[in-house]
């Protein structure tokens, strides 16, 4: 058998990134019980390879090192070698990423973990290596030779290496014990403080935080909106204001690329996820709602994403899909980063003709020197162009456009995952759905969409979530912040639509999020005890590229509570929510900043809720949408047909209370009076 060798088994996953690797010469096996089994029987180290399709770096080292024959040879030689999506398979990710961290101090994909078969213990992991020496790194080839050769002759101390990593690990997944603290004081003290060191880091002169590369931190400018100071708004309006105007944002087709290079938001690492923009979106909207900065730059920003997602990202069967890479053919064959998205001002002539060319380039700052790798060709940004109307530009962006879309589209990531659907369908919530063409007619396509995907294929009636679907085939079941995400877009695209089966179905997921995934000692596990038993259990409890899971599932209680404060359950939910700050008391006050998303979901759970209950015919109050479209933070209007805890209309077409927590005023049924 050992001489046989193992084969490439690529070709029958549906993971768009395991079947980028499907022609490798390596011998990629995915994560499954065969593959581990097969690096037992061979006495071999696991290599768990692991990234995601719009994965720049992953593309790179697959071209140096994985397509590569003699490279290849060595590792099916040496190595049982697993290709991991971690869209699929966050678990695993997560266990890998933290013994990356903890054995390097940093992390990053492709993320390259070698592994004792028989315990599943990572005794090394890396990032990227290149095929020879450079940047300081050893090479590829050195890194498996090296590693292999000691397996091979030395295991004993590999193994206690790979104890120690599991110890510590599993040390840092339990956490200390929980803490007795004032919730209020403690999240009160840590959002100050976390503001104050936001505010340090603030380029004023770019915004954003912090130098290159530099990413959105949508959290983050949430917690600064919330902050309200006219310090935290300056340094919110000049970051949305800079990320807008300049490369991070595709001013043809929408939405934002992952994050820039360079301190100044000129050239994008050209990657598109979903998640940014789910994120992003509602950060704009709430700054549109609220008056900080240019309410067209904001409309504009909304208008063109969700034009995007609806014109490249959506499913037939509802959901939308994942990512686009950064990659796609220059016209010679090749693959490069942002060919799809860079211009040269011939290009641009090409398409428009010299006199509307010239306008074009003035207006997107196309220039001949241009300013991507020295290629002569510009990422686009705004700069003010004397002459061109609103109307006039909107006619060069849609020609420009049509004249991208005949170069070779970067590859999609076409599978659906619950998580990113969701959050997407929170941040609709947030937009507000409305017939007609503007953004609320966009948002209420676009999220009609997106529930019918989670309603008919992510989620069941029974609470249980599939982590991943594509085409006709369901991925495996979801994890927390699968259950969570589901919950909270379905909750509130339910009370924005009055759509009870959507309701129906976020209670049905919270139920089964809180009886799997809870922690008896306070907090929530990643994954389930169903899932698959890993070395150590992991918890996502600080933000990443997204928020942590915890804060997600704090979010979603915190709206129960918001909407129903009498509920049956409305005690163990405080409680569960509760338990999960009071166990991260002594991290808040030390790491308040990784915490962001926890800090603003925890601010929803301890304060009180305002809440419009109104009890209608059929027919809404004009007023109701003024009133939706002027909701701040713990704000909430339930307008529905039903009768709810005998609100109820009698002969009147309509009637209003405005209730916090558990006290309402008297109801009303007069328009003047529906304010806030």
């Amino acid at each position: 058998m050992a001489d046989e060798g193992p084969t490439n088994r690529l070709a029958d996953c549906t993971s768009p990134y395991l079947l980028q690797h499907a022609s490798n010469p390596v011998a990629w096996q995915p994560w499954d019980d065969d593959a581990i089994e097969l690096a037992r029987t061979l006495d071999r180290p696991l290599l768990v390879s692991i990234g995601y399709a719009a994965c720049h770096w992953c593309h790179v080292m697959e071209h140096e090192s994985f397509a590569d024959e003699a490279t290849a040879a060595m590792m099916n030689e040496r190595l049982v070698c697993i290709k991991v999506d971690r869209e699929e398979r966050p678990d695993v990710d997560a266990l890998y990423m933290a013994a990356c961290q903890a054995l390097t101090g940093a992390g990053g994909w492709p993320l390259n973990a070698f592994v004792d078969p028989n315990t599943l213990k990572p005794f090394f992991a890396g990032t990227y290596y290149p095929p020879d020496q450079r940047y300081g790194r050893p090479s590829w080839t050195q890194i498996v030779t090296a590693l292999s050769d000691t397996w091979r002759d030395e295991r004993d101390g590999l193994l206690a290496n790979a104890e120690q990593i599991t110890d510590h690990l599993g040390q840092m997944a339990a956490g200390g014990e929980a803490g007795e603290h004032d919730l209020e004081e403690l999240v009160g003290a840590v959002s100050v403080a976390s503001v104050q060191h936001s505010l340090k880091l603030f380029d004023a002169q770019n915004g954003g935080f912090g130098g290159a590369p530099k990413f959105p931190h949508p959290m983050e400018l949430e917690g600064l909106l919330r902050n309200g100071s006219e310090e935290a708004q300056n340094a919110v309006e000049v970051s949305l204001r800079h990320m807008a105007e300049r490369g991070l944002f595709d001013h043809l087709g929408g939405g934002w690329h992952r994050y820039c290079v360079d301190a100044q938001w000129a050239v994008p690492h050209f990657e598109k996820m979903l998640y940014d923009n789910a994120l992003l979106l509602p950060i704009h909207a709430r700054a549109l709602r609220e008056g900080i900065g240019d309410s067209a730059l904001h409309e504009r920003v909304i208008r063109l994403t969700l034009e995007w997602l609806e014109r490249e990202m959506f499913d037939p069967d509802g959901g939308v899909w994942s990512t686009l890479d950064a990659d796609s053919d220059d016209g010679t064959g090749h693959k490069e980063e942002g060919a799809f998205y860079v211009w040269s001002p011939t290009e641009v002539e090409a398409a428009l003709g010299e006199e509307d060319g010239a306008l074009a380039c003035a207006r997107w700052t196309v220039t001949k020197s241009g300013n991507f790798e020295d290629s002569g060709s510009s990422v686009l940004a705004l700069a003010p162009a004397e002459g061109l109307t609103g109307e006039a530009e909107e006619e060069l962006r849609l020609a420009l456009l049509d004249a991208r879309a005949e170069r070779a589209r970067p590859g999609t990531d076409d599978k659906v995952l619950s998580a990113w659907n969701g959050m997407l369908l929170v941040s609709l919530s947030d937009l507000g759905g409305e017939q007609g063409d503007g953004i609320g007619g966009q948002s209420a396509r676009i999220g009609a969409h997106v529930a019918k995907g989670l309603l008919s294929r992510s989620t069941k009636p029974d609470g249980s979530v599939l982590r991943t679907w594509r085409g006709e085939t369901d991925g495996g079941a979801g994890f927390l912040d699968d259950h969570a995400w589901a919950a909270l877009g379905l909750l509130r695209w339910g009370l924005l639509t009055d759509d009870e089966t959507c309701i129906e179905r976020a209670s049905a997921i919270t139920n089964r999020l809180l009886e799997s995934f809870s922690d008896p000692d306070g907090g929530f596990w990643l994954a389930s005890a169903d899932h698959e038993e890993l070395p150590v259990r992991q918890r996502c409890e600080n933000d990443s590229a997204v928020p942590g899971s915890t804060a997600v599932v704090v979010r979603l209680l915190a709206t129960h509570l918001g909407a129903w404060p009498a509920h049956p359950d409305a005690d163990s939910w405080r409680a569960s929510a509760e338990g999960a700050i009071q166990r991260l008391g002594d991290s808040l006050m030390h790491r308040g900043p990784a915490y962001w998303a926890l800090l603003n979901a925890a601010s929803d759970l301890l304060r009180p809720w305002s809440v419009w209950h109104i009890h209608h015919d059929g027919t809404e109050p004009e007023a109701v949408e003024n009133l939706r479209q002027s909701e701040g933070e713990r704000q909430l209007v339930i307008s529905t047909e039903r009768v709810q805890e005998e609100r109820d209309r009698g002969d009147a077409p309509w009637m209003a209370w405005l209730c916090e927590g558990m006290t309402c005023k008297a109801p009303i049924t007069e328009e003047p009076d529906l304010v806030w």
